[in-house]
């Protein structure tokens, strides 16, 4: 492979196209915001009018969107990726969607003689990095190797089509659920005059930093935290009742994360949000944080 396109260059996209342009790769990009291309340009890529004439000029494309509705958008039409895809390419999924997305996109790659892979991508791990949940075939994540090992700082095929998915889900579930109750833990101790910092200095539970210093600004741009994580734990319970399964405490976090996405600012991101829901409940808006 020599061209390598993306479509959506925020926050992933980016990280994505500095790693593809360091290694060597001819990058072409697409996004719908026309600021995000003109800072991909001036990095080096080249840039596509559509999805389509993307797929048309290169040998594999990384989709990096918010979620399902941008990348069915993206798929179809005459403008979309399917219309330019030709057999023999490789299409990797690095966005976080609804498991019956990927399927779909699996099975309209396949039909056009492509390869597809999903491959969410978490940096939540304790170990430091990118690391990327593949879900597709076995030859599939074969012809994706190349390009997952220069977008990720390290990668695993979980299973099938779909699996990868259901497996992101359930990290985000663990992580919008942790900080939750952490951020709970942190204002209980304040609000009842006892110093929370121990639970790191003497216990090393590994709270979230912010907490303790209230510096709430958003660290993922563009689409931002809260609403990724709240549209996430939305789609794992999405996927939970359409499976019969119960997730009495996944539906409490998301509520939390519900009540407080439209009372935060951009840039507060989802530690404010917790922090300001806690605060709710407990009519504490007025009080002085102590």
């Amino acid at each position: 492979m020599k061209a390598i396109g993306i479509v959506g260059v925020g926050y992933i996209g980016s990280l994505f196209l500095d790693e593809l342009l360091d290694a060597g790769y001819d990058v072409s990009v697409v996004d719908v915001d026309d600021e995000q291309v003109r800072a991909a340009t001036e990095r080096g890529a080249s840039h596509a009018d559509t999805p389509a004439e993307l797929a048309r000029s290169t040998d594999a494309v990384v989709v990096a969107l918010p979620g399902s509705p941008e990348v069915e958008a993206t798929m179809d039409g005459e403008d979309g990726l399917l219309a330019g895809l030709e057999a023999g390419q490789v299409l990797v999924d690095a966005t976080t969607t609804l498991p019956e997305t990927s399927v779909a996109c699996e099975r309209l790659c396949r039909e056009r003689g492509a390869q597809f892979v999903e491959a969410p991508i978490t940096g939540g791990s304790p170990r430091p990095g990118y690391h990327v949940m593949v879900g597709g075939s076995e030859t599939a994540y074969g012809a994706a190797r190349e390009i997952l090992d220069v977008i990720c700082d390290d990668h695993v095929r979980i299973g099938d089509v779909g699996d990868a998915t259901v497996f992101k889900l359930a990290l985000q579930l663990r992580y919008a659920g942790q900080q939750a109750v952490d951020a709970e833990v942190v204002e209980f101790c304040r609000d009842n005059g006892v110093d929370p910092a121990p639970l790191n200095e003497f216990l090393e539970l590994g709270v979230w930093d912010r907490y303790f210093t209230g510096e709430y600004e958003q660290a993922i741009q563009g689409l931002g935290g809260l609403e990724i994580w709240h549209k996430d734990v939305g789609y794992a319970r999405q996927v939970a009742r359409e499976n019969g399964t119960a997730l009495p405490l996944a539906a409490v976090v998301h509520e939390a994360y519900k009540a407080t996405v439209r009372r935060v600012e951009e840039d507060e991101g989802h530690a404010a949000a917790v922090i300001e829901y806690w605060r709710t409940l407990n009519d504490a808006e007025d009080r002085d944080a102590r």
